[in-house]
């Protein structure tokens, strides 16, 4: 059988700028996902989400109509929108689940500095309202999925246990 090979990349962006952040947010996600690696489906479940709003993200600004549930079309076209939209996205799936006033502080300072290097504002502007709506379509859908069930209460009482130790 002799199957025909197309392009399978057409709509693939290859840009260093792009893979930087990626690999900058999942850094930062899997430091936030260690403290609940002790239930590892729900860890699964919310790196599956936070890669899933990510994509479909980054796809309504490089592939509008493509993503799996959020499938708008993003008002920024550049790799600076796209860029917005992934951290964007991350950020706010990430603030869905650890939702302690003080993960919050520090996924804020991560956005703000992520976002911080993107200079078209209108194009930074495009991507965090499309990755903002990316985030929300995924929480909305699989909020019961990825609910962090005293994992933070968990957190403070190991935390105070090891200050007590030392």
């Amino acid at each position: 059988m002799n199957l025909s090979t197309t392009d399978l990349a057409a709509t693939t962006v290859s840009s260093p700028k792009l893979d930087l952040i990626q690999a900058t947010w999942t850094h930062i996600a899997e430091r936030y996902l260690k403290r609940i690696e002790n239930n590892r489906i729900l860890t699964g479940r919310v790196r599956a989400v936070r890669l899933l709003a990510v994509h479909d993200a980054v796809h309504s600004v490089i592939d509008p109509g493509n993503g799996h549930i959020y499938k708008d079309i993003s008002e920024g076209s550049t790799i600076e929108a796209a860029f917005a939209a992934a951290v964007k996205a991350s950020h706010d799936v990430l603030a869905a689940v650890f939702t302690d006033d003080d993960d919050r502080e520090d996924l804020a300072d991560h956005l703000e500095e992520s976002l911080s290097l993107i200079g078209k504002e209108d194009e930074k502007e495009a991507g965090v309202l499309s990755g903002a709506d990316a985030a929300a379509a995924y929480v909305r859908n699989f909020a019961l999925l990825i609910v962090n069930r005293g994992a933070t209460r968990r957190t403070r009482f190991q935390h105070q246990r090891e200050l007590a130790v030392a």
